[in-house]
């Protein structure tokens, strides 16, 4: 028996014994069904659960943009077509400078694409006493961390 039927590549695309997944609605109805645990990703529909082979992570961020409404927070929309505030306490810059969070209520991490780690990363300041960068929002600091493994 071979590996996973269904694999996710580093750019987020969907593949079914190696053809793309391009239909809109098969897509959705697997992100609404996926899970995430120690032995990876998995889709779960009624008894059948699916391990997936994914290559990076399955959710990217594609876009980041600073909103002010009552409280400052950056709001992320996802490869899913969803929207959500980044969760800036899980905000990692892993090798390589790649930006990671994690989404859906910390179930999942997330890859930021270039743009929107640009439209984040923007707001930061430096703190040469303490050697970092930071974000303050809301008077609360963030430091942008660097990790070796983001999770």
């Amino acid at each position: 028996m071979g590996g996973p039927a269904i694999k996710v590549d580093k750019d987020g695309k969907w593949y079914f014994q190696g053809r793309e997944i391009i239909r809109k609605d098969i897509l959705f109805l697997f992100y609404e069904h996926l899970g995430l645990d120690e032995r990876g990703y998995y889709l779960q529909i009624g008894d059948e659960r699916e391990y997936l082979e994914v290559e990076d992570t399955v959710f990217l961020v594609e876009g980041a943009e600073l909103v002010k409404d009552g409280e400052e927070a950056f709001l992320i929309r996802l490869n899913d077509g969803t929207q959500e505030r980044l969760d800036l306490d899980t905000f990692r810059i892993a090798e390589g400078n790649v930006p990671y969070c994690l989404v859906k209520g910390g179930r999942f991490p997330a890859r930021f694409l270039r743009l929107p780690f640009y439209q984040v990363a923007q707001h930061a300041s430096y703190d040469q006493r303490a050697d970092e960068y930071f974000l303050l929002l809301n008077g609360k600091r963030f430091p942008l961390r660097k990790v070796h493994k983001p999770w």
